[in-house]
């Protein structure tokens, strides 16, 4: 129960600027995971993965940061899969920016993130969680539509900006 109102406040600290420590926690739970912005974060790593249920602060930092491994290498999986199929020249350069972006913060900041964490330098292990949103958002505007993978990429950014808060708090 600990790590679900954990990140409950934090998802709520990251939806309304100032929030008031008195709130009931299980309302603000409601309030977070009705969020359309936080509601599959709150079903997908607050209620259904075994490993929250007892772990500590590190632990759902730990568990955040591999989802966004998962998330952004399922995620590039699935740009160069549609890039294969671009005729457009600007739209080719577009999916391919996205993919350099993706590349790099899989191969470098999230395993140095993962890293981090285990030696206990919070700092590193936040920043790295966190510099996955500037490639997500670089990436996302280049387009003027909603891509077929713009859900995907809100997801990890959502997961990224997530981890870090709660990283941050370790320091």
């Amino acid at each position: 129960m600990f790590p679900v109102l954990l990140l409950s406040l934090i998802f709520g600290s990251l939806a309304t600027p100032s929030i008031s420590m008195s709130v009931n926690k299980e309302d603000l739970i409601q309030q977070t995971c009705k969020k359309p912005r936080y509601f599959a974060l709150c079903n997908s790593f607050l209620r259904s993965d075994p490993r929250s249920t007892n772990a500590n602060l590190k632990g759902l930092a730990l568990i955040l940061v591999e989802a966004i491994q998962e998330k952004a290498n399922n995620t590039l999986t699935f740009i160069i899969g549609l890039y294969k199929d671009i005729t457009d020249p600007d739209l080719s350069r577009f999916y391919g920016s996205c993919i350099e972006d993706y590349g790099t913060s899989v191969d470098r900041p999230l395993p140095e993130a993962v890293k981090a964490l285990g030696s206990k330098d919070y700092a590193t292990a936040k920043n790295n969680a966190a510099a996955m949103a500037p490639y997500i958002d670089a990436c996302d505007q280049q387009f003027t539509e909603k891509t077929p993978f713009s859900d995907r990429n809100i997801l990890v950014r959502d997961l990224s900006l997530v981890a870090s808060n709660i990283i941050g708090l370790l320091s």
